[in-house]
C-alpha cells in the first residue's frame, strides 16, 4: 500500500511527463493542421503521437529506476500512466480550445469539406463506408455547429479513454517483480 507521500510524488512526476506528453500532442496536432497545407507535417503529425507513448513508457521506466529503486506494481505503473496522460489530456484540451476559439476560423471544416466534396473521396466514401453524400453534408454541418468548447471537451473525453486503454499494457510490461511496495 502506498503512503500518502509515495502517491503525492507518483502524482507530481506525472504531472510533468503529462506536461511532456502533452507538448508532444500539441506538436503533433499543429503539424496535423499544417498537413493540409504541407502533407509531409501530416506524416510528422503521426509519428509525433506514436512517439509520445514510447516517450511516455520511457518517462515511467526512468520514473521506476531512479526514483522508486527499479521496483514498481502493475497497480502503480497503471497509476502512474492514468496520471500522465490524463494531465496531457487537459493540456491538449486547453491548447485545442485556443486553437479552434480564436485561431481555426473554420479552416478545418473548409479543409474537411473539401476533401469530402472531392468526386473521388465522395466515391470513396459511398463505396467502401456507404456513406453518402448527403450523409456526410450532414456530418459536416453537425461539425461545424460545434462550439470551440464542445470539441476541446470531446477531444479531452476521447484522450483521457485512450490514455487508460494504453497505460494498461505500459504498466504490464514496465511492472517489476520484487518487493512490493
Amino acid at each position: 500500500m502506498a503512503t500518502r507521500e509515495e502517491y503525492e510524488q507518483l502524482k507530481a512526476f506525472a504531472r510533468i511527463d503529462g506536461a511532456l506528453v502533452g507538448a508532444l500532442w500539441i506538436v503533433s496536432f499543429a503539424c496535423f493542421i499544417g498537413g493540409f497545407a504541407v502533407p509531409v507535417l501530416g506524416v510528422i503529425s503521426l509519428f509525433t503521437g506514436v512517439a509520445s507513448v514510447v516517450f511516455a513508457t520511457m518517462r515511467l521506466r526512468k520514473f521506476r529506476d531512479n526514483i522508486l529503486g527499479g521496483i514498481i506494481s502493475f497497480r502503480r505503473a497503471f497509476g502512474y500512466g492514468c496520471f500522465t496522460y490524463f494531465y496531457a489530456a487537459l493540456l491538449m484540451a486547453v491548447a485545442q480550445f485556443v486553437y479552434f476559439q480564436f485561431i481555426d476560423g473554420g479552416y478545418l471544416i473548409a479543409k474537411y469539406t473539401a476533401a469530402m466534396t472531392n468526386k473521388d473521396m465522395a466515391g470513396m466514401m459511398q463505396s467502401v463506408y456507404g456513406i453518402s453524400p448527403d450523409d456526410m453534408k450532414l456530418a459536416l454541418d453537425t461539425l461545424a455547429a460545434l462550439r470551440p468548447i464542445d470539441v476541446a471537451l470531446q477531444f479531452l473525453t476521447t484522450d483521457i479513454i485512450l490514455g487508460v486503454m494504453i497505460s494498461l499494457p505500459i504498466a504490464a510490461i514496465i511492472k517489476s517483480a520484487g518487493k512490493r511496495r
